[in-house]
């Protein structure tokens, strides 16, 4: 997950709102999976080109504590040609929670708690945090899909891009200034590739509400892809090269992405769960748009 400093226009005003907080009696997975998978196929109906992003969605019966494997992913960033990351990033699996942490800005950490249904943005600097359900963000994916109907918009967004196999779990995925390049490994459980797949999932339907670099339409095509062939990416090279075409901020970069897994969970991750599972009790919580941006 990418996190650039510029904020993106690409979408429509919508799809940037004011979220509500997550409601206090929380449906349970298997109930939103069936409801929203309903309310997808009716936005998606009205064209045959329609893309809509129901990973979450399919997703969502596998999500059960019971078949989530413990395990942590990292991820490193590097700007092509540098030896050092840019950025690390840490994803601890544990009973059907994702606590995401980044150790070169420790200051949020986002917990993707699967069996509430909810995410949960903590703040350390300004002890607040701010819960977001998912079944919203997983409508406002839906509404994106069905607003956009110009073609070159979609094609510039990333909505219709194909994702092509170059053989031994490589892949390539290319449209109006970018191009993904991808490693996959198979992991030791078929259960790690779906958790992880989730992560993704779910991250870049909070990218949608709370911009961050790219838009996440062709990233998620990618995840959905990787999915279904039980892969986790574990090399990726992104080029970007975004020319600030109708009224887009000019975005440019060569990244090398790498991400390696530990299973089970450790002295050191069990820390991170216990700290953030603290924070979830004791900071305030905030609306959306009081939330730090």
């Amino acid at each position: 997950m990418l996190s650039f400093s510029a904020r993106i226009g690409q979408l429509p005003t919508f799809v940037r709102p004011r979220l509500p907080l997550a409601r206090k009696s929380k449906p349970s997975v298997r109930g939103i999976a069936w409801v929203l998978a309903a309310l997808l196929v009716l936005l998606s109906s009205g064209s045959a080109k329609a893309q809509d992003f129901r990973l979450a969605s399919r997703l969502g019966e596998q999500s059960e504590p019971a078949g989530t494997p413990n395990f942590t992913l990292t991820t490193k960033i590097y700007f092509a040609g540098e030896r050092n990351p840019n950025s690390v990033h840490q994803n601890i699996f544990h009973e059907g929670v994702i606590y995401s942490v980044s150790e070169s800005d420790p200051r949020f950490l986002t917990v993707f708690d699967l069996n509430q249904s909810v995410i949960v943005l903590l703040d350390q600097q300004t002890k607040t945090r701010c819960s977001v359900s998912m079944d919203v963000l997983t409508q406002l994916a839906a509404r994106a899909d069905a607003t956009v109907t110009d073609p070159k918009r979609r094609e510039r967004l990333g909505m219709n891009a194909d994702v092509r196999s170059l053989g031994n779990h490589r892949y390539e995925m290319t449209y109006p200034g970018v191009r993904y390049e991808v490693e996959g490994v198979v992991p030791p459980s078929p259960a790690m590739a779906v958790a992880n797949a989730q992560l993704v999932d779910w991250a870049c339907r909070l990218n949608i509400a709370r911009p961050r670099g790219l838009p996440p339409f062709g990233r998620m095509r990618l995840n959905d892809e990787l999915w279904k062939q039980s892969l986790i990416g574990v090399k990726t090279k992104l080029t970007i090269d975004r020319n600030g075409a109708d009224g887009e901020p000019v975005m440019k970069a060569n990244l090398n992405i790498e991400s390696t897994w530990s299973e089970g969970i450790d002295d050191a991750a069990q820390r991170q769960i216990d700290q953030a599972m603290g924070h979830r009790v004791v900071y305030k919580q905030v609306n959306w748009n009081e939330f730090a941006d």
